[in-house]
């Protein structure tokens, strides 16, 4: 305690007084594990000036989470019970306040502290009596959670109807938030409770039926409405339980991989290893035990688990589960001694690891180890007697540092030499030799900070803390490191040991903050920031005190607050450190640019950011002092490179990239690339930039041997089968592009662009075998003959012709016929070439192996109604009619081909995924309407010019703007069209006509 209360007088003295922080510093004592101190804290903060008023009402509900903290902590049963117990009479006083904002909080932690009372009965071997009172516990918390529910239901629907605006009203926005967060976490937490309320009876499939029924019918119903949530999304994990408990794996094993195919949140990742444990147990329950998908599937997630989750019961569970996937290996006689070895050794790991975490699992692992062989032994905790004074503790401690330091020592010498078996345990044990020591030394330089006299010499006593603050944080007692190195810090400013403590804290802020998730970091980072400021200004001749101002510059990166780092980078003295933080923040820039261009459809604010990284990143790349030895530097050139690309400047990106003193072109031979992708991105980029010279040149050819180089080296570049992929879709990028450039050619530039075009696609054609660029070359062919084609022409002719036959051939001299990408170029190919037949039959062997790509029944689609405006009459109307309702039926007698009305109805119902489906419905939609209008025509029957009149009203009237001007003005042109073939005023889609006809 006296520890606890000397640094709680570390303190600011201002805190004291007007804006006492009381519920960061409640908070925080209670994160560091002292929760004695809490109480005794909220006991007084009544009676102190400045504690807001709105906190002083809620004391009881703070009082009565740190009673649950309390419980939760302690390993003394009596303890634990007198805990809970203070912790509901706490809820209970605070509930009968029922005008306080923060009540439907306390209703919820009330039922959490019913089912954490249900889960203590349960602990070690309950009696019959201790299973009903858990029972009883359990409904008595689904009973609170749906009263909370029925309570927050009212308030969201009147909120609802008040029509909130976050931004006029914010406190109002941010309730509403809070209610809705509390009334999803209640549904939650109320089907949890009925199921384990369920689990406690013997056979709870049979007893526990109905309760069991009850938790999935709720659980269907939050996942099914607010799949969108988190409470929503984790409803699936206890899904997959009740099916599993219910006998019904299928549908369990379907819950559990829906929960792991869930994004990557940190809300959601104890439900992750939960159903990772499910997806393994029903994987072994097969007969035979299918123990290699269940190790394929979930193996992966060993590496993912954090340093706050490793003593979370589920990740236990996850270790029990995958180490019996090992194991069931390992005596897989068929497999190799190599595999059997492996397979032990990882189940063997596994089961340690979990048998070092306290809790009911630790009796299986254990049990499962000495199956193998290895008995483990019980651990006792380190003890010390406690010190006669503070120079006793302080030689104590002295005497720890030396043995450690000794261990350490050893400890690497054994891990450089080849691991064994052997060598493996002599690590952990004298590893585990270190942890005590540590702990000992936290235990007895505690006791001796508490017999600190007026008469202690002060840099004793600050010696003291150092090594108290070096123990905590060997000990990764972070929180604790945090508390003691900050204290030390402000306390002992300008000297070795002050900055020595405050580099540990700060140290310990940076790994904390990859620990918790960003939603509860604020208060840490505005911490961190406030002692690196502090550091920086107290020692600032310090290198490692100097670079606390780029740990600010980071943590404002992270918050995306651009301009507060950009005035910290400006505010740097000249260097590398300036020039390399100018280029980070040109990255990042950049980064934002796209985001604003692509997701927020906001060209002013993209083109204002790109600006902003172009400047940072040229002057950071300028102040580059000495030659450029670090591969971040070649990044930022490419991506200022890129910038002068999207502003239309090659001849700035060339620039860029041939620059004698950063030019990554001629780095990247001197360092090498780091990765596969950024090699890919750096020769791609160049090419980009040397169609544009070549666009812009009024002799292209010059520029030919140089793009037959970067060809060749960006093929090099890329290597395996998923990197094909990569370059393939590069290439794709490259060609389209092309295209674009091409469209907007004057004629005559046209013809001389493709002619060089040409002779370099014939240059690389000759040269090389790889598919990949085989098929770019039939691509950019393709992409020329299209080009070439007239506006509105449908079958090519002459130059264009000659160009798409030489594509056709290219795609057919592939080996990879089978290719979806191939065939899909392939069949595009002759649809432009007017081989319509031999276009829909490639288009509908593809689709038979990929019915759902949807470009491919598109140009199905297409192919159907271009070949029809070929025909005579009464065989077009066929023709329309497949291209507007499909043909080809398949094995199960659907449609391979779709057709125009079924792309649109697929199209429809994903329209606000993103722009390509959005853009896919309105073309579709229009091709309904177009076929409708020339089957009325090629069968002279008004009543499906009609229909595509009725088509294209309905369209509008759903969606006016018709996907944009341009295809709205197609529309228009043809509900005119429509309308004066079947005697209406041509007035298109202006106004409806007054019969509705």
């Amino acid at each position: 305690m006296a520890f606890c209360l000397l640094f709680a007088s570390a303190l600011p003295q201002n805190a004291r007084a007007e804006g006492e922080p009381a519920e960061a510093f409640v908070k925080q004592l209670r994160n560091a594990g002292y929760f004695d101190t809490a109480i005794m804290y909220l006991d007084r903060a009544e009676k102190m000036p400045g504690v807001d008023s709105s906190f002083v009402a809620a004391i009881p509900l703070e009082k009565a989470q740190t009673y649950i903290e309390t419980a939760l902590h302690s390993r003394n049963p009596d303890d634990r019970d007198k805990a809970f117990a203070d912790a509901e009479a706490a809820l209970q006083e605070f509930l009968k306040r029922e005008s306080h904002p923060r009540q439907s909080e306390a209703r919820l932690q009330l039922g959490k502290l019913q089912m954490i009372r249900a889960a203590q009965l349960l602990a070690g071997e309950p009696v019959e009596t201790e299973k009903r009172q858990a029972r009883e516990s359990y409904l008595a918390a689904a009973k609170t959670f749906d009263g909370i529910v029925s309570d927050l239901r009212g308030k969201l629907e009147s909120m609802r109807g008040q029509k909130i605006d976050p931004e006029k009203d914010p406190d109002a926005a941010a309730l509403r938030d809070q209610y809705r967060f509390e009334f999803l976490q209640s549904q939650l937490n109320a089907a949890d409770a009925i199921k384990l309320a369920a689990k406690t009876y013997a056979d709870p499939a049979k007893d526990g039926k109905a309760q069991l029924e009850d938790a999935v019918k709720r659980f269907e119903e939050l996942n099914g409405k607010y799949a969108t949530y988190s409470p929503g999304a984790i409803a699936l994990s206890h899904l997959g339980d009740l099916n599993e408990l219910l006998g019904k794996s299928d549908a369990a094993l379907d819950n559990y991989l829906r929960m792991l195919e869930e994004p990557a949140v940190d809300q959601l990742r104890e439900a992750k290893f939960m159903s990772a444990a499910g997806v393994i147990r029903l994987k072994l329950a097969a007969d035979p035990p299918a123990y290699q998908e269940a190790i394929d599937r979930t193996a992966n997630w060993v590496k993912e688990i954090r340093p706050n989750e490793e003593s979370l019961p589920v990740v236990q569970e996850f270790r029990i589960q995958l180490a019996k996937a090992y194991l069931a290996k390992a005596a897989d006689d068929s497999l190799k001694k190599g595999e059997i070895g492996r397979a032990k050794s990882e189940g063997r790991d596994l089961l340690r690891a979990a048998s070092k975490v306290p809790g009911p699992h630790v009796e299986e692992a254990k049990a499962m180890l000495a199956d193998l062989g290895i008995e483990q032994e019980a651990e006792a905790l380190p003890t010390a007697e406690p010190p006669s004074s503070f120079d006793d503790a302080m030689e104590k401690a002295t005497q720890v540092l030396t043995v450690t330091s000794d261990l350490e020592e050893a400890l690497k010498v054994i891990q450089a030499q080849k691991q064994t078996p052997e060598l493996k345990q002599q690590i952990e044990d004298i590893q585990k030799q270190i942890d005590e020591s540590y702990r000992i030394g936290v235990q007895v330089l505690r006791g001796g900070l508490a017999m600190v006299t007026s008469e202690t010499n002060i840099e004793s006593l600050n010696q003291a803390r150092q090594i108290l603050a070096y123990f905590l944080y060997q000990s990764k007692r972070l929180r604790e490191t945090v508390v003691v190195g900050n204290f030390l810090a402000r306390h002992a400013p300008g000297t070795e040991l002050g900055l020595k403590g405050g580099l540990m804290a700060l140290t310990s802020m940076q790994l904390l903050l990859a620990e918790v998730p960003d939603d509860d970091n604020e208060g840490l980072i505005l911490q961190l920031e406030s002692l690196g400021k502090f550091l920086a200004k107290t020692w600032p001749d310090d290198p490692n005190a100097a670079a606390a101002q780029g740990l600010q510059i980071r943590l404002l990166l992270k918050k995306d607050d651009f301009d507060g780092a950009q005035k910290l980078i400006d505010d740097m003295a000249a260097g590398s450190e300036r020039a390399s933080f100018k280029r980070l923040l040109g990255q990042l820039l950049w980064n934002q640019s796209i985001v604003a261009r692509t997701q927020e459809n906001d060209d002013a604010k993209s083109e204002m950011l790109m600006d902003r990284a172009k400047q940072n990143l040229q002057a950071g790349l300028d102040e580059i002092e000495g030659n450029l030895i670090e591969v971040e530097g070649m990044q930022a050139a490419t991506v200022l490179a890129k910038i002068h690309l999207m502003q239309q400047d090659s001849a700035a990106a060339l620039k860029v990239l041939d620059h004698p003193k950063y030019g990554p072109l001629e780095w990247i031979t001197k360092l090498g690339a780091q990765s596969e992708a950024f090699a890919g991105e750096l020769y791609s980029t160049e090419l980009k930039a040397l169609v544009g010279q070549m666009l812009a040149s009024d002799t292209p050819d010059k520029y030919l041997d140089r793009m037959t180089a970067t060809m060749e080296k960006l093929r090099k570049a890329y290597q395996g089968e998923e990197s094909q992929t990569r370059l393939t879709q590069t290439y794709m990028r490259l060609a389209n592009d092309l295209k674009e450039q091409l469209d907007t050619a004057t004629p005559a530039r046209k013809v001389k662009l493709i002619e060089a075009f040409r002779v370099m696609l014939q240059r690389i054609s000759d040269a090389t075998n790889d598919n990949a660029t085989l098929r770019w070359v039939g691509q950019t062919l393709m992409s020329m003959g299209e080009a070439s084609m007239d506006q509105g022409q449908v079958k090519a002719t002459g130059q264009a012709a000659d160009l798409l036959a030489q594509a056709v051939e290219t795609f057919k001299s592939l080996p990879d016929q089978d290719n979806p990408t191939t065939a899909y170029l392939l069949g595009l190919a002759q649809r432009l070439m007017g081989e319509y037949k031999d276009s829909i039959d490639t288009f509908d062997k593809l689709l038979q192996q990929k019915p759902l790509m949807l470009e491919a029944q598109v140009e199905a689609a297409q192919a159907y109604e271009s070949w029809a405006g070929t025909l005579p009459p009464n065989i077009a109307y066929k023709a329309y009619r497949a291209a507007l309702e499909g043909a080809r039926p398949g094995k199960d007698k659907k449609n391979v081909i779709w057709g125009w009305a079924e792309i649109s109805s697929k199209t429809s119902k994903m329209i606000n995924r993103n722009e390509n489906f959005k853009e896919k419905f309105f073309e579709s939609r229009y091709h309904v309407a177009l076929c409708l209008y020339l089957m009325g025509k090629a069968g002279k029957r008004d009543d499906d010019i009609k229909k595509a009149i009725k088509v294209i009203r309905e369209a509008a009237t759903l969606f006016p703007d018709l996907g944009g001007q341009k295809r709205r003005a197609e529309y228009d042109a043809l509900m005119k069209e429509a309308q004066r073939s079947v005697g209406q005023n041509p007035v298109g889609i202006a106004k409806p006509q007054p019969n509705g006809n």
